[in-house]
């Protein structure tokens, strides 16, 4: 027996559990400690974890940056507010909230124009335009062109809020020719929060066949010859036919009609020889028909040098001596670029209630020693005439804006 009590020394078997001498129990007292409570703690702990990063996710997931995609209109949600956003060529659709997703305009071969495209920004509880508080939210807005199988890629302006169409967001010039064909026209704004907008819209560009008449093959060298030309025209070539007419570089007499066509007429020069007209040049294209016309000289001592009754560019034309140089009667429009108006009593007039087409860029013009240069009586719209690069020199009147029309005057020269 090696066992010994733990409290009197007797010795005890080694299975004993209490001396028989003493009586006391053989088993040592632990210390019995109060249960911990640190895991049930820690359970909680991680449980009140795990609600606060399942309360972070989605708040997360609710912030984090969305896509929205639409064609030409989507419904754009922005903290307390909704915006709906859309596309369209018509200022008139852009205003109501009409979305376009796609345009088909004709354009006579060989041609080239341009549509503006625009964005339009409403709040969607009231249908107010909204298109300054949405422009605050936008980081950055561009444009792209996707061409069709077979279609040429349009060219473009980037997106800007323009003041010709005030109620736009954003504006975008796309440029296109009588071959472009069909391109789908990409919008993409990227948000302030990371958000990003995609619209699009769809143009297509149909070509109309046109007729030309070239100097080398039928006469144009007098009054007579041209009279007679145009006449025939007017008899043959139907109405919704283009008709291009390359002038040879000689003097025209007397007054000359062009009649209800879409007009491409270009002069010539052949030493110190070049087309020109003396007489009162009148442009009838109706029903939407335009005029362009390029590199020809008016020169006048009285009267109207051009009278446009339609849509009429010009460009590297010159117009001297005139009472009146350029007319857009009602209904028409004249444009000019790198043109020269020198000595006229007015060189550019408008006295118009409404126009089929417009054209508001003057840029790179010369407008010197006339009495007015420009003289708006009345004209539609709200689009800025820009004169960007034109000169002002020695008129005793450079703008007289009658009608009050939007003008930028900014980047002229004005001497």
């Amino acid at each position: 027996m090696s066992k010994k009590c733990i409290k009197c020394g007797h010795p005890l078997p080694d299975n004993a559990s209490f001396c028989p001498h003493c009586t006391a129990v053989q088993m040592e007292k632990k210390e019995v400690k109060t249960p911990r409570r640190w895991k049930k703690k820690m359970l909680m702990v991680l449980g009140i974890l795990a609600v606060v990063a399942a309360v972070g996710t989605l708040i997360s997931l609710h912030h984090r940056p969305q896509t929205y995609e639409g064609s030409a209109q989507i419904v754009y949600p922005d903290k307390d507010k909704s915006y709906k956003v859309l596309l369209t060529f018509s200022e008139g659709d852009g205003v109501t909230g009409h979305a376009q997703g796609e345009r088909t305009d004709t354009l006579s071969e060989g041609m080239d124009s341009a549509l503006p495209c625009q964005l339009y920004a409403f709040d969607q509880e009231t249908g107010e335009l909204a298109w300054e508080e949405f422009s605050e939210e936008v980081e950055s807005c561009v444009v792209d062109t996707k061409p069709s199988e077979d279609s040429q890629k349009m060219e473009y302006i980037e997106p800007v809020h323009n003041e010709s169409f005030p109620n736009a967001a954003y504006v975008s010039d796309i440029m296109y020719t009588s071959d472009s064909g069909t391109n789908d026209i990409l919008w993409t704004l990227t948000m302030k929060n990371g958000d990003t907008i995609s619209l699009s819209t769809r143009l297509t560009i149909e070509k109309q066949a046109a007729v030309a008449y070239f100097s080398e093959d039928v006469p144009m060298e007098t009054t007579d010859d041209l009279k007679t030309l145009l006449a025939s025209i007017e008899e043959e070539v139907s109405s919704d036919t283009p008709v291009y007419l390359h002038l040879p570089a000689v003097t025209y007499e007397g007054d000359i009609t062009f009649g209800n066509h879409v007009w491409g007429i270009y002069g010539s020069k052949e030493g110190n020889a070049e087309t020109t007209f003396t007489g009162t040049v009148s442009m009838r294209g109706l029903n939407g028909n335009y005029a362009e016309m390029s590199g020809i000289r008016f020169e006048g001592n009285s009267g109207t040098g051009l009278n446009a009754y339609c849509l009429v560019l010009l460009s590297q034309c010159t117009f001297e001596g005139w009472d009146i140089a350029a007319l857009a009667q009602n209904g028409a429009w004249v444009n000019a670029s790198a043109c020269t108006f020198t000595n006229n009593n007015t060189a550019l007039k408008f006295n118009t209630s409404s126009a089929y087409g417009t054209a508001p860029s003057y840029l790179n013009n010369t407008f010197t020693g006339n009495g007015t240069a420009v003289c708006i009586d009345s004209l539609p719209g709200s689009e800025v005439l820009d004169f960007a690069g034109s000169i002002f020199s020695g008129n005793d009147t450079d703008i007289d804006n009658k009608a009050e029309h939007p003008v930028d005057m900014a980047k002229a020269i004005v001497e």
